[in-house]
């Protein structure tokens, strides 16, 4: 290991100090210290180490506060950060995850485990041979006005150019784009992979910009945002040539399209923006900055505008929905890791072709949103009913989502759907989405037994998201543990996630319980999944939905059979590192 390499101890605790230091003598590299947050965030901002491991309960400044202050600027964000800490719940790993930290160590901690994981960290930055941050103050205090997701410039940064424009050319034109549905993409993929569509939507707005408007100024409006402006001048040669409302509303066409291209796995119903646009003209008397923040509010206002709008229309298009129940159910194939074999589907609602309703998660957050949810959830179990009724069912599991808050509806419990899971016996599994808290677990569960005489078993949705905590899934005992998607997607690239996973496939086991991964669509999502011991597999890699066929079973073995199988473990024969088309 190079001597060059630095790095950081921050424990209150000087015993754990010494400790992490003897441990980390085989490395070879400087070792530095600090006995509390506000020391540590000095140090780390002074000496710039390779590698700080952070205590979580310190002193003055905890170790998110430290590590989401490193994180949060460009000249120390490259710096790797472990939380050290004797807390080792998902909802504490969560909370590592969302302040950017790169692995986490619980307390008590093996040597061995503390020398692997430092060293992956110091190989992973000496291959990524990043280059050498610039010490510049005043680059330093730029690099806080630009927005990390995107590399963009914020307002305050491009205000000075802004006013030129204005002053030499005597009039202004603002387009301001706002990324629609942002929440609900957000909390379907996770923020990862909402980070890395933001920075591509910031792409693809610097090609439009340039595109359509000449000398267009580009500016994301805060750090971590998921809205734009474009500052235009209105006289050049390709603005001038059409109405800035029409070439916005042309930008967004565009963008929506591109959008698509890179991000084929999201529904097309997904990816949509609202744009605003507006033009101003100098005032002398009037202060310029004032001028060019009241242009902005004006595009931003109707883009405001624009979602309720769109809003309203949703909730009629909801509601027309249910009244004419016109739901879709589909059905997305489970299989088993170890063979690929079905085990099961899970039954998903949809709305109707050509309607904006065409993602479930979408559907179910937007009635949620518009209190509509009970009459949604009853229609998708009507439907789904009469779609199984017709079905030959065989030996197949099915998956049924249903929100936890329902059980205290007394009337489900003589639902004509529990009858005919009971005539079913064994095939029939509940899913219960817990986003409302259960207050009592022990009459919880009580229902749940209630549930399980009829044969029906349970499974535990979104485990790992922060609903479900490692205390409610062990008073609930479920037979199953589904792994929410956030955690998988990038799971071949996050230590965090890979314990949080680990630890969630232990739990399993001592409840005797099976895991299921959801939302797997690369094939290094896969091999993790299957290296880390989960028993059961979900996701787009293997099927999409489908409507269910009395050969269904044939038809997805055949799609997964000419699957690239793992390097290791019972399906090890012809593996390559490509992803299944």
């Amino acid at each position: 290991m190079s001597s060059s390499a630095t790095l950081l101890i921050a424990d209150d605790d000087p015993n754990i100090v010494d400790l992490l230091k003897r441990y980390l003598r085989p490395l070879d590299c400087e070792v530095l210290s600090a006995k509390d947050g506000e020391e540590a965030l000095l140090m780390a901002q002074t000496h710039l180490p390779d590698v700080v491991l952070l205590d979580v309960l310190m002193p003055k400044k905890s170790g998110w506060e430290v590590c989401q202050a490193l994180k949060g600027v460009q000249r120390t964000s490259h710096i790797s950060v472990v939380l050290i800490t004797g807390r080792g719940e998902v909802k504490d790993r969560l909370t590592g995850l969302q302040v950017g930290a790169d692995d986490y160590l619980v307390k008590p901690f093996e040597r061995e485990e503390v020398v692997i994981r430092i060293t992956n960290l110091l190989e992973r930055k000496r291959s990524e041979a990043a280059a050498p941050v610039a010490l510049d103050p005043s680059a330093s205090m730029e690099n806080l006005l630009h927005d990390r997701a995107t590399g963009l410039p914020t307002v305050p940064l491009v205000i000075d150019k802004v006013k030129e424009i204005l002053i030499e050319k005597g009039e202004l034109g603002i387009v301001f784009i706002d990324i629609e549905q942002f929440e609900a993409i957000e909390a379907e993929y996770g923020w990862a992979y909402f980070d890395e569509f933001v920075r591509n939507v910031g792409e693809v707005v610097a090609v439009e910009a340039e595109e359509g408007f000449q000398n267009g100024i580009i500016a994301s409006t805060r750090a971590w945002a998921s809205n734009f402006y474009i500052f235009i001048n209105l006289l050049s040669r390709k603005s001038a040539e059409i109405g800035i409302e029409i070439a916005a509303e042309r930008m967004r066409e565009r963008l929506v399209n591109r959008l698509r291209t890179r991000f084929p796995k999201m529904q097309s119903g997904q990816i949509g923006f609202f744009v605003g646009a507006t033009k101003i003209e100098y005032q002398p008397q009037i202060r310029l900055e004032r001028q060019i923040y009241q242009g902005m509010t004006v595009a931003a206002d109707a883009v405001r505008d624009a979602e309720e709008h769109r809003k309203r229309q949703l909730t009629r298009e909801l509601r027309d929905i249910i009244r004419r129940k016109r739901v879709t159910t589909l059905f997305q194939p489970v299989v088993w890791t170890k063979d690929f074999s079905v085990f099961g589907y899970e039954i998903l609602t949809r709305g109707p072709k050509n309607s904006s309703f065409l993602n479930s998660d979408m559907l179910f957050s937007f009635a949620r949103e518009t209190k509509l949810s009970w009459d949604l959830e009853a229609l998708a179990l009507e439907s789904s009913l009469k779609v199984l009724k017709s079905t030959d069912l065989g030996n197949r599991k099915f998956l049924v989502n249903l929100e936890a808050e329902m059980f205290e509806v007394s009337e489900f419990f003589f639902h004509e759907m529990v009858t005919f899971f009971s005539e079913q016996k064994g095939r029939f599994v509940f899913e219960l989405t817990e986003r409302a808290a259960i207050e009592d677990y022990a009459v919880f569960r009580e229902v749940l037994e209630e549930f399980r005489a009829k044969g029906i078993e349970i499974a535990i949705d979104d485990a790992g998201s922060g609903y479900a905590s490692l205390e409610a899934i062990a008073s609930l005992a479920p037979d199953y543990l589904k792994i929410t998607k956030p955690l998988i997607s990038t799971l071949a690239t996050e230590p965090i996630k890979q314990d949080l996973v680990r630890m969630l496939v232990e739990l399993a086991r001592k409840i005797g319980s099976k895991t299921l991964a959801e939302g797997i669509e690369t094939y290094d999502e896969y091999v993790w999944c299957e290296k880390l011991g989960i028993d059961l597999l979900q996701g787009y890699y293997f099927a999409h939905p489908q409507e269910l066929l009395a050969t269904g079973d044939a038809e997805v073995a055949e799609a997964v059979r000419g699957m690239p199988k793992p390097q290791h473990g019972p399906l090890a024969e012809t593996a390559t590192a490509s992803p299944r088309p």
